[in-house]
């Protein structure tokens, strides 16, 4: 048995060296035998065959890749076949969405020579050390305004058209002349033009001498079928007068404007003959104290808040002055007035426009005379239907203006002032 780690044991025939010569034999001169399955392995090349060199000098392992399948070769064609076919496009088909170019709308490209630059650092002209006068330089030119604006308001114009034709290679015969436009007149509120008194038309009138009917029947029924009516007449005041106004929605301020009349036709029930008047006119005070309170600690601008105080405000005495209808006597000839005054105004008849309103106020004051009531009563009572039909018709009103507004405020102008007619003039 030969020894492998002895250096004096070992042959031939035990693949080790041949005894008697310096080299051979010895421990550690024995060859190191890598397993060929090993990480490391590398197979000695043939005799007169180099090894092929691999990635980063090492030679190439050509059994760490036997496992592994080989990779077919694609070309571009296979890879794009699940891609869309993509459509030559042309200069033309490119363009279609951009706008025509004008020709001299902008100045043709001019090229600058170039400027000679100095080589190296002392390459500077030696008169550039001598003193002298410094060089004047040009002022800037001051840069213009844009041909489409106006500098002090900043007002978009219209652009000139072109001396040339409007599309370049199209000649200009198929093109008819423009005719110049005619000046536009001044917008007014809200971008309408014309007269912002718009009459609020026969239908509401006729409705207005419907109500006039029912306050009627409800004045010879007894105060509390009036009260009724009355109610229904202070709350499309409350809604019309708002709108008119340009507020909407205003829910709360039409509650506490409808609130407010409510509470005037309470206490005026409440208090009898004797203190009627007075029971409207602190009803008034209390909600006009109210309307303060709530505006004044409104979260909102002073100016916005100072145009709902407004509004708040005269919404509550226009619609609490509708309870004056529980305090008057010809309540019927009074209504009666009303509704003669409103359609006549409203009525289309020939001639010019102010034949109407005279032609009722004349109606109205016949209407009283004959039902007996005093000589001031037709008259007020016209002149009352008249103002708030005119009222109503101001500042480009809308049908829900003409609706509500228009058919109540010519009978709530009218009830102070036919209270006026049966009590403080008879």
């Amino acid at each position: 048995m030969t020894d492998m780690n002895n250096p004096h044991q070992g042959g031939p025939q035990h693949g080790g060296p041949q005894q008697g010569g310096p080299q051979h034999g010895g421990f550690g001169e024995w060859p190191q035998q890598v397993h060929p399955q090993a990480p490391g392995y590398q197979p000695y090349p043939e005799q007169g065959q180099q090894a092929q060199p691999g990635p980063y000098g090492y030679p190439a392992d050509q059994d760490a890749t036997t496992l592994l399948p080989p990779v077919p070769a694609t070309d571009d064609a296979a890879a794009t076949t699940l891609l869309p076919p993509v459509p030559p496009l042309d200069d033309a088909a490119a363009t279609t969405l951009l706008p025509p170019v004008v020709p001299g709308a902008m100045p043709p490209y001019q090229p600058q020579p170039p400027q000679p630059r100095p080589q190296g650092r002392h390459a500077a002209p030696a008169q550039a050390h001598t003193p002298g006068p410094a060089p004047v330089q040009a002022a800037a030119p001051v840069p213009q305004p844009a041909p489409g604006f106006d500098p002090p308001t900043m007002t978009l114009k219209r652009p000139e058209a072109p001396a040339g034709p409007p599309y370049p290679g199209v000649p200009s015969q198929q093109f008819p002349p423009q005719a110049p436009r005619p000046p536009q007149p001044a917008a007014g509120p809200r971008g309408r033009t014309g007269s912002p008194i718009i009459d609020p038309g026969l239908q509401p009138a006729l409705i207005t001498a419907a109500v006039a009917g029912l306050l009627a029947a409800g004045s010879a029924l007894g105060q509390v079928p009036l009260a009724l009516v009355v109610a229904l007449l202070q709350v499309l005041t409350a809604a019309g007068w708002f709108r008119l106004n340009g507020m909407w929605p205003a829910r709360q301020g039409i509650a506490l404007a409808a609130l407010a009349g409510f509470t005037a036709d309470v206490a005026v029930l409440v208090a009898g003959s004797d203190g009627s008047a007075a029971a409207v006119v602190g009803t008034l005070g209390g909600f006009f104290l109210l309307v303060m309170v709530l505006q004044t600690f409104r979260p909102s601008d002073p100016k916005e808040r100072f145009y709902a105080l407004t509004v708040l405000g005269s919404a509550t005495v226009v619609t609490a002055l509708c309870t004056m209808l529980l305090l008057a006597d010809w309540v019927s000839a009074g209504v009666g007035a009303v509704a003669v005054a409103t359609v006549l105004a409203a009525a289309p008849l020939p001639g010019p426009k102010q034949l109407g309103p005279l032609l009722g106020l004349a109606a109205a004051v016949l209407l009283g005379l004959v039902e007996g009531a005093p000589l001031a009563l037709g008259a007020l009572a016209a002149v009352g239907a008249l103002v708030g039909r005119r009222v109503a018709a101001y500042d480009f009103p809308s049908r829900f203006v003409h609706m509500t507004a228009g058919v109540a405020l010519p009978l709530a102008v009218a009830a102070p002032l036919i209270w006026i007619a049966t009590d403080l003039l008879a």
